[in-house]
């Protein structure tokens, strides 16, 4: 299934449409985001579809990426907490403190995809 935020650019590599990267301000470094931690989840989670896993006040959650939606789930990817439409909407509505997790992504410094 295709999410209508990921759209090919002129070469015909797939981003974010929604999040896009900014190669002017970032080089090509990142995919075009400012750090590893924006590429991880703007372009390798929400668009690559990779799974993810991160760490925040020391607390690790998880993320997995299925065909037709994405789900926070345990360390195990076997047990699915919370469904998602997609990458971008996980990040949009999935909040810790209160905080979304997109407005989060600056302060995680501990995230990689798999």
């Amino acid at each position: 299934m295709a999410f209508d935020y990921i759209k090919d650019d002129l070469a015909g590599y797939p981003f974010n449409s929604k999040y896009p990267p900014d190669y002017e301000k970032n080089g090509e470094s990142y995919h075009g985001y400012r750090n590893n931690s924006e590429e991880t989840f703007l372009y390798e989670f929400a668009v690559q579809r990779y799974d993810l896993r991160f760490t925040y006040k020391g607390k690790s959650y998880y993320f997995l990426s299925c065909q037709d939606y994405v789900a926070q789930c345990d360390e195990t990817f076997c047990k699915e907490i919370q469904r998602f439409a997609d990458g971008n909407d996980a990040l949009e509505q999935f909040t810790i403190d209160g905080v979304r997790l997109l407005d989060l992504i600056p302060s995680i410094l501990d995230c990689e995809s798999m």
